[in-house]
């Protein structure tokens, strides 16, 4: 049995991944702590209540008590000083989307984790659709649209397609299209047109793919969808801290590459790995929290 704990309830994903797990033959949910950013100490007590969880004051108080944390606080500018004392421990940690908010934050949490199991990001690249779907031809050309807040939502088609061509990124540059709009090449030539905020009312993520053949998936937002993913996703937290596979590289990346992103949506201008305009970038996580906040 795989005993998790679970560091910050703000999000809706407590809750799905608290089903997930109890679902689980194999894993436990053991171990809470919330800093009542968004939920109230009544809704933390009848959390662990419903899901037979210890509640802790402090994070690191769980450390010795579980096999992997899962770091699921809305406002990504926390994630580094909480993951960074369970990576450092030695403690598999997960980090739910965004991994961060900044270049900074991304290095340290890369640097912390060293051979410490590390894994986060969007559930959407391990939905069935995706892992089923012939996207990975050769001499590709990915379209892809998502809708909504391009950074906290926007991660969904980033993680989605760095899952799919699996290679580093090069550039982002604008787009002349319609919308807000991006161009992404990898250093092994696929290239992808990002399109964040959708024209239609759909709550959706939609990739087509063009190369020996043409592919289209859509991932919607029904329950059957999100318990899709997740379970998906579960599996794929157990494999990374049994050994069984690394990810962390590829999430780092599509961390880096989604900062790359909203930064050339604003900036107007082409981004690569090493620009001085990335190292500096930032997205403010306080202040998301502070519009995400009223809705819970």
């Amino acid at each position: 049995m795989v005993d998790i704990g679970i560091v910050g309830l703000d999000t809706s994903h407590a809750e799905a991944f608290a089903d997930t797990l109890a679902g689980h033959p194999s894993t436990s949910l053991t171990a809470v702590w919330d800093g009542g950013a968004v939920r109230s100490e009544s809704y933390t007590e009848e959390y662990c209540d419903t899901h037979g969880a210890n509640r802790y004051d402090e994070p690191l108080e769980m450390a010795d008590r579980v096999d992997a944390v899962m770091i699921l606080t809305v406002d990504w500018d926390t994630h580094r000083e909480l993951a960074v004392p369970f990576l450092e421990r030695g403690v598999p940690t997960v980090i739910d989307k965004p991994i961060a908010g900044n270049l900074a934050d991304i290095r340290a949490l890369e640097a912390a984790a060293g051979g410490t199991p590390f894994f986060g990001g969007s559930a959407v690249p391990y939905h069935s659709a995706v892992r089923s779907a012939d996207l990975e031809s050769d001499d590709r050309t990915l379209y892809c649209v998502g809708y909504d807040d391009p950074f906290y939502y926007g991660v969904h088609l980033v993680d989605t397609v760095c899952r799919i061509v699996d290679s580093p990124w090069a550039c982002v540059s604008p787009a002349d299209d319609p919308g807000q709009t991006v161009n992404v090449v990898f250093t092994d030539g696929t290239y992808v047109t990002l399109r964040l905020d959708s024209p239609g009312d759909e709550n959706q993520f939609s990739f087509l793919s063009i190369g020996n053949r043409t592919t289209a998936v859509d991932v919607g937002s029904t329950p059957a969808d999100m318990t899709d993913m997740y379970r998906a996703y579960i599996e794929t937290v157990l494999d990374v801290v049994a050994g069984e596979v690394d990810p962390s590289e590829r999430v780092f990346d599509a961390a880096a590459l989604l900062l790359g992103v909203v930064a050339t949506l604003e900036r107007d201008r082409p981004i690569t790995p090493e620009c001085r305009v990335l190292s500096e970038y930032a997205v403010d996580g306080a202040a998301f929290l502070e519009e995400y906040r009223p809705y819970y």
